[in-house]
C-alpha cells in the first residue's frame, strides 16, 4: 500500500533531522567543554541543550540549566537539573536562555536555539503529516469494513 512507503519516508526524515540535530548538539558541548575547562566555577556554563529520539520517531530537544549542591546529610556533591520553559511556537524565548547563559556563551547559545527551532518546525510537520496519514488508514479501514457488511 502506498501509505506504506509515505510513512517510510516520513520516518527516515525524522531520523535525519535527529541526526543533524545530534550534530548541533554535539558542537555545542565541544564549545561548552572548550570554554569551561579554565574558567573558575562561578563563571562556568549552566546551559545545555539535549536532543533525542523516542519511540514511535518522537523527537525531543530542549534545553537544561543545572547547578552543583551537596547533600545536607553525606555532604556529597550532586547536579540539580532543571528544564527550561519553552516559549510559543517552535522556539525557546532568548530571554530565558539569556538570563540563565553566561556572557560569553549568549551568542553561541541563541545560534543553537535558532537552528534547532528550524528543525522542531519541520518535525512538527512531519508528526502531523504522520497523525494524518495513520488517520486516513483508520477511516480507510472503517469504511471498508462498513462496505464489507
Amino acid at each position: 500500500m502506498w501509505t506504506a512507503r509515505v510513512k517510510t519516508e516520513l520516518t527516515l526524515r525524522i531520523e535525519e533531522l535527529y541526526y543533524e540535530a545530534k550534530e548541533i548538539v554535539d558542537e555545542h558541548w565541544q564549545f561548552h567543554y572548550r570554554n569551561n575547562a579554565l574558567l573558575p566555577p562561578k563563571k562556568k556554563a549552566r546551559l545545555n541543550v539535549w536532543v533525542r529520539l523516542r519511540p514511535n520517531h518522537r523527537l525531543e530537544i530542549y534545553w537544561t540549566a543545572f547547578k552543583f549542591f551537596k547533600h545536607p546529610i553525606s555532604g556529597k556533591p550532586g547536579v540539580y537539573s532543571k528544564y527550561i520553559p519553552k516559549g510559543n511556537g517552535f522556539r525557546y524565548r532568548n530571554k530565558s536562555l539569556m538570563i540563565r547563559a553566561e556572557s560569553w556563551e549568549v551568542e553561541k547559545v541563541l545560534e543553537v536555539e535558532n537552528k534547532m527551532a528550524e528543525i522542531r518546525a519541520e518535525y512538527n510537520c512531519l508528526s502531523r503529516a504522520l497523525t494524518s496519514l495513520k488517520n486516513a488508514e483508520k477511516k480507510a479501514a472503517e469504511r471498508q469494513a462498513t462496505n464489507l457488511t
